[in-house]
């Protein structure tokens, strides 16, 4: 995050965010999420898996567990930082869910990701990301969490609105 959000600005910007990609999933067939895919194979299904996972690493990391955890992948190919390499795993795992458990999914780890940002203040979420994890369980980062829940939140989802948009387009 650019400029310095509060955690109402924060929860403005995931609200806004939310809504929108909500909406926009709502005018969508099972059809539309599951059988147009783009160039490398995936389908509306596949990015809402993704941004659960993503969503679900931040959940984990805020109670204090690896990342890795959260996006069910292995830590050591989590450790490789290989962020594609890292969503085809995702993808691979998840590609026989059913777009209604998908989109629960989804639904829940927001809620979940919410329910933790709720009792924190502003300075909890200027505080060290690492600080959120067990001494030498992740490599220490010195970066405000809250930047970490921002980009795997509100512009996650903005970012594969977009994406989603064109594929349902060109399908």
């Amino acid at each position: 995050m650019e400029t310095r959000y509060n955690k109402a600005e924060l929860l403005r910007q995931m609200g806004a965010a939310w809504t929108e990609l909500d909406g926009s999933l709502g005018r969508l067939t099972p059809a539309q999420m599951t059988q147009v895919r783009d160039s490398q194979g995936w389908a509306v299904k596949d990015h809402l898996v993704h941004m659960a996972a993503w969503e679900r690493s931040v959940v984990v990391y805020l109670q204090g567990r690896p990342r890795h955890e959260g996006l069910s992948v292995d830590e050591g190919l989590y450790r490789t930082g290989d962020e594609d390499a890292i969503n085809a795993a995702i993808q691979e795992r998840h590609k026989d869910v059913p777009i209604a458990d998908a989109l629960a999914d989804l639904r829940e780890v927001h809620g979940q990701l919410l329910s933790l940002i709720e009792p924190m203040g502003d300075d909890e979420l200027y505080r060290a990301s690492s600080d959120f994890q067990p001494e030498g369980q992740e490599e220490r980062d010195e970066r405000p969490i809250i930047g970490m829940i921002y980009g795997n939140s509100a512009h996650h989802f903005r970012e594969h609105q977009g994406w989603i948009e064109s594929l349902v387009a060109a399908g």
